[in-house]
């Protein structure tokens, strides 16, 4: 790459095509981290909160007479 007239280096690359370039990288960084197994404490505290749901769903609900 060639400097510019201000010192900056002169891109050869679109910023369209550099934004769709960083795009497809985070795409492959977030799917790589998705594909990993949650940690047993982050498991075990989301069994808790969908308990602690289930139980409020049930003591809200009206019993037919």
């Amino acid at each position: 790459m060639e400097n510019g007239s201000d010192g900056r280096r002169s891109s050869a690359i679109s910023d369209t095509e550099l934004l769709r370039l960083i795009g497809q990288d985070l795409r492959a960084i977030y799917a790589e981290v998705i594909r990993q197994p949650l940690p047993p404490r982050i498991q075990a505290t989301l069994a808790l909160i969908d308990r602690e749901q289930k139980l409020a769903e049930r003591s809200r609900r009206v019993l037919p007479y």
